[in-house]
């Protein structure tokens, strides 16, 4: 299973992204064996906005296997725009990628589009 990390460099040891529309990386992650791919994030790169840019940006992760992404703040139009899709967008993360990875193979998720961290510590 793979999911995507936003971050601030392209390794697992950079922090998680504050915010998606200014994170220059997003971290493709397997989880079973953590090889990563890092790629530029398509809002920055491509200036993506909207719910075109969303279904984009969808497509992409989707080609690569992602099911989650995990970001310090959902609020990007291009985040939100993943409801309705099979992606689903935690946020509220922070520390390194590797550590929030780690937290993240270590709890069971809900079925639901955007959860924050809040809901999870429940």
């Amino acid at each position: 299973m793979k999911i995507a990390v936003t971050s601030t460099d392209p390794t697992l040891d950079a922090s998680v992204g504050s915010q998606f529309r200014c994170t220059e990386y997003l971290l493709i992650v397997d989880l079973d064996t953590m090889e990563y791919e890092a790629m530029m994030n398509p809002a920055t790169v491509m200036m993506l906005s909207g719910l075109a840019g969303g279904k984009l940006f969808a497509q992409q992760l989707m080609a690569k296997g992602v099911w989650r992404v995990l970001a310090g703040d959902c609020s990007s139009n291009v985040l939100k725009s993943l409801t309705g899709t099979k992606i689903q967008t935690i946020d509220g993360m922070s520390g390194s990628v590797r550590d929030v990875i780690e937290w993240f193979k270590e709890i069971s998720l809900a079925d639901t589009s955007i959860i924050s961290v809040e809901e999870l510590q429940r």
